[in-house]
């Protein structure tokens, strides 16, 4: 098979944000990631494809004709439970991490501060550096504490970590996460265990029941604990090492305060983690919180936390509009793609990685060549008579075209 003829195997494979992915905890990061392309035809065909496409100088075209875009890397947290379960895209593994920032290093990718890079993108800042890559890390987790945030010291690579602080406040396991990935864990074992437990010997109203109970976001935290203690008990899975390992803890003020101290960039993430209706008012209320609860934490004024992140990846021009009128510089999405000069400043598009991306799938993202092919899979969508995405990275980007400035490598 030609390289031509792979293209539409490609352009119908992309990452998503919740795609659950596992594999054996015994393998290295490249068996893991070698494991989950062979297990799946189509995704095993697209990573031949782009390895022939880097091989024929596809990628290093691509980044010279992104030159001027940016590269805002996604993260959330490291899986830190030893029980087997590889990650996923919200939590992947330490050492995946780790060889992300090395294949950053490694290829020349310059990491730049947020400020200055969305300075730069909105043409009142100094030039950048030729595909330059910023890195933000989503919520607030232990595990960006422990894991994430040495990795990212030891590299010297700035970071902003985009904090939603009533979790971060509460102290507490946050409960809707660990039931979720408490089923995550029952159905790998399930796949992957002899031991697991037997269907037939389930007690599936319990499951609802307690599942019910963990995720009613209107209920005290101790309740919804009290739910997945029970989820725990009835998939017949040992809480206690997820407890140990603060595997769905957030950090605590202190921890935060510390990593600031440090140099890490703190931004708004909501109060809540939401935006409830997206009526200005929720809005206001909610980046209001944020601003004052991460002042007295970090103690700086309210008004220097200027970049926000949609939680969920829930956004919308309406929400973006209002936004605009908050005093804040940006705000990312958890849509796929490069950020390129011309978009709406409150609806940037991001690259989002983690465990279910392979090694050369993150190569292409970060050369951009990963842009080239969501743009042309929409071209081809649209040529068909599909539906428009007025808020897909292409659509956004016909609001207006041009490259940040770049200053010139010769020059310094």
């Amino acid at each position: 098979m030609t390289l031509l003829h792979s293209w539409r195997a490609v352009l119908n494979c992309h990452p998503t944000l919740i795609k659950k992915r596992v594999a054996s905890s015994k393998t290295s990061s490249m068996s893991r990631s070698a494991s989950r392309s062979d297990s799946n035809p189509v995704r095993a065909r697209k990573a031949a494809v782009l390895m022939r496409a880097k091989a024929a100088g596809l990628f290093g075209l691509a980044r010279k004709r992104s030159a001027g875009a940016l590269r805002i890397l996604c993260y959330h947290g490291v899986w830190l439970a030893d029980d087997g379960f590889a990650g996923d895209s919200m939590f992947m593994g330490a050492e995946t991490f780790r060889r992300r920032l090395a294949i950053i290093r490694r290829n020349g990718y310059p990491v730049v501060p947020l400020a200055d890079a969305i300075a730069a993108l909105a043409g009142a800042g100094p030039a950048l550096p030729p595909a330059s890559v910023v890195i933000t890390i989503d919520d607030g987790w232990w595990s960006t504490f422990h894991s994430m945030l040495p990795a990212l010291t030891a590299n010297g690579m700035p970071a902003t970590l985009y904090c939603d602080t009533a979790q971060l406040m509460g102290r507490q396991p946050i409960a809707h996460v660990m039931a979720r990935y408490l089923e995550i864990v029952a159905a790998h074992r399930a796949d992957h265990n002899a031991t697991a437990v037997d269907n037939a010997g389930v007690d599936a109203a319990r499951i609802e029941a307690a599942l019910g109970r963990a995720r009613d976001l209107t209920a005290p935290m101790e309740a919804r604990i009290a739910g997945c203690r029970d989820l725990a008990a009835a998939l017949g899975i040992d809480p206690t090492p997820y407890h140990d390992a603060r595997a769905f803890d957030y950090m605590s003020p202190d921890n935060l305060a510390a990593a600031h101290h440090e140099g890490l960039d703190v931004q708004l993430h909501t109060h809540r983690h939401t935006l409830g209706d997206m009526s200005p008012a929720f809005v206001a209320r909610e980046i209001a919180d944020n601003r004052r609860a991460l002042s007295d934490i970090l103690g700086r004024a309210p008004e220097t936390f200027r970049h926000f992140c949609y939680p969920s990846g829930v956004a919308s021009p309406a929400a973006a509009n209002v936004l605009g009128g908050l005093a804040l510089a940006s705000s990312t999405t958890t849509r796929q793609g490069l950020a390129w000069p011309g978009m709406p400043m409150h609806l940037l598009p991001r690259l989002l990685d983690g465990e279910n991306m392979s090694e050369i799938e993150f190569e292409a993202e970060l050369s951009g060549f990963g842009d080239w092919l969501r743009g042309a899979r929409e071209t081809v969508q649209r040529l068909r008579g599909g539906p428009r995405d007025p808020l897909s990275p292409s659509s956004l980007r016909r609001g207006g075209h041009g490259n940040i400035p770049v200053s010139d490598p010769a020059r310094g």
